[in-house]
């Protein structure tokens, strides 16, 4: 055997890894945060996902919080948000549907936000052209500041009875989305339903409606009365 064999003989004594090894960047980690969703969200889950170590994530997150903050300003810079336009209540029925939309493709999002564990540029840059928006159409800057908030809030609400989702990477965010929504109802159900009864005979009915219905229909008609009391204070 040559000398040249004989080294490559040593050189082959480690198994070499078949295929392509796994590759990690900022946007293959915020894809694999955004596939395992913000309610399962962890390093280690993230890690196992994308086949890298715990030291290679650190190196572009400091945090989960981090991590999920990122992703959560790629989920809202993928959503299609409004124009601002002259007619107000437009643009803020529309702004508040697209925050619907939102929370609907990304399970545990609300939650991530109410608990204040998260912000982003994105989040910022939105919620500043909403103000914009209002101070533009006649609002003093208080209310728009009032107004921005309480929209966004009134959203947040609608989903924080969503239950963390499997982590099927087959499942669509349509799939995610439907399966948001009839969370929202089936603990709705759970809550309210067992005490029904001790409510006044003639509220019963609307809170079957509201309990039972479409959390988007329900949630529509509270949007409708929010932005009345918007529209009086402009007046």
């Amino acid at each position: 055997m040559s000398t040249r064999d004989t080294k490559a003989t040593t050189r082959g004594s480690r198994p070499r890894r078949m295929g392509r090894p796994p590759m990690a960047d900022r946007e293959a980690i915020i894809g694999a945060a955004l596939s395992i969703g913000f309610a399962r969200l962890t390093m280690p889950a993230v890690a196992e996902h994308l086949g890298i170590s715990h030291s290679t994530l650190y190196r572009y997150f400091p945090s989960r919080d981090a991590l999920a903050a990122a992703a959560a300003d790629h989920a809202v810079r993928a959503i299609e948000w409004p124009v601002p336009e002259e007619d107000w209540r437009a643009f803020l029925t529309a702004t508040a549907w697209a925050h619907w939309r939102l929370y609907a493709a990304r399970p545990g999002l609300a939650q991530e936000i109410t608990a204040l564990r998260l912000t982003g540029p994105a989040l910022v840059q939105r919620d500043n052209r909403t103000g914009i928006a209002l101070l533009d159409a006649g609002f003093s800057p208080e209310d728009s500041v009032l107004i921005m908030d309480m929209l966004a809030e009134l959203v947040t609400q609608a989903f924080l009875a969503v239950l963390p989702l499997g982590s099927d990477d087959s499942t669509t965010e349509s799939d995610e989305a439907t399966a948001a929504i009839d969370s929202v109802r089936r603990r709705r159900r759970e809550l309210i339903g067992p005490w029904m009864d001790t409510f006044d005979s003639r509220l019963r009915g609307v809170l079957a409606d509201a309990v039972s219905g479409s959390p988007a229909a329900w949630f529509e008609r509270k949007l409708e009365l929010f932005l009345d009391g918007v529209a009086v204070r402009r007046d």
